[in-house]
């Protein structure tokens, strides 16, 4: 079930991601930029000037499309961490104080909440007040909510093994990671790490191992995605670890950066 908090609007959620299909339309937000994706398509748009940019951009694609060419629109924020809650713990009016225990939120900004109602997690996060505006200005209805969700319920997806009792899924961004760690098909551990070389890679990694004492025998790493930029990570986490999968997901075509900041996601709808 996705949650707008500040629209009022409940919408329920499939318990698994959707793939974009002929009629739908996602916009990704990254910091530098948007990511226009289509089932056909998808573009990157930079953005250097930050709303002002954002705003054109956004008015000339939807120009560019005749009316009616997407019957589903749904716009995921990239733009900065969320945490979970537990749903029976969770309280809206505390939004602000979970997020500032992990990501605190800036000026102007707004906080919305996805619900996994299947999963008994809330997912919450910020973005900044102007988007709405923005994105209502070209396009009245559209589902908003955030990668993690997408990420939660992917993870959550293929988190099975009959060998290994545990999995860690590896999920880059342009600079960033996500570590979720599994245990017999549950989620106990997820963070979301700067990373933008081999040596802080490999700390954030062993990080995680050594906290919850984990041998080689032990966990399969499993890489989502397989990016050329990252190989250098691939090849040196290969000299301490044995067990190693690559996940592509729904991608038919390689993954780049070019186009998508955190490319497995790009297929993905809500």
């Amino acid at each position: 079930m996705l949650v707008q908090t500040e629209t009022g609007q409940q919408s329920l959620m499939p318990i698994k991601n959707k793939l974009l299909q002929q009629k739908d339309l996602s916009i990704h937000l990254f910091g530098d930029g948007f990511s226009f994706c289509t089932p056909s398509n998808t573009d990157y748009i930079q953005t250097p000037n930050g709303e002002e940019d954002f705003r054109k951009a956004l008015k000339e694609y939807f120009n560019y499309y005749p009316e009616g060419s997407f019957n589903n629109f749904s716009v995921v924020s990239f733009l900065n961490p969320s945490t979970f809650v537990p749903l029976s713990l969770f309280d809206k009016k505390e939004s602000q104080r979970y997020l500032s225990l992990y990501n605190k939120p800036k000026k102007r900004e707004g906080f919305h909440y996805d619900v996994l109602e299947e999963e008994n997690q809330v997912n919450v996060f910020s973005h900044p007040s102007s988007l709405f505006k923005d994105i209502k200005s070209v396009v009245s209805k559209f589902e908003f909510l955030h990668y993690n969700t997408l990420l939660y319920r992917a993870v959550l997806e293929l988190g099975s093994s009959e060998i290994y009792s545990h999995q860690l899924f590896i999920h880059f961004h342009a600079k960033a990671m996500d570590l979720y760690l599994i245990k017999e098909g549950k989620i106990i551990f997820n963070n979301r790490f700067t990373v933008e070389n081999e040596d802080a890679f490999l700390y954030y990694v062993f990080f995680v191992i050594e906290q919850f004492d984990l041998t080689a025998e032990d966990f399969e790493l499993v890489f989502l995605g397989k990016i050329e930029v990252f190989e250098g990570y691939y090849q040196i986490v290969n000299q301490y670890h044995p067990h190693i999968k690559f996940e592509t997901g729904a991608h038919t075509e390689p993954l780049d950066l070019s186009t998508h900041k955190a490319p497995y996601l790009a297929p993905y709808f809500s």
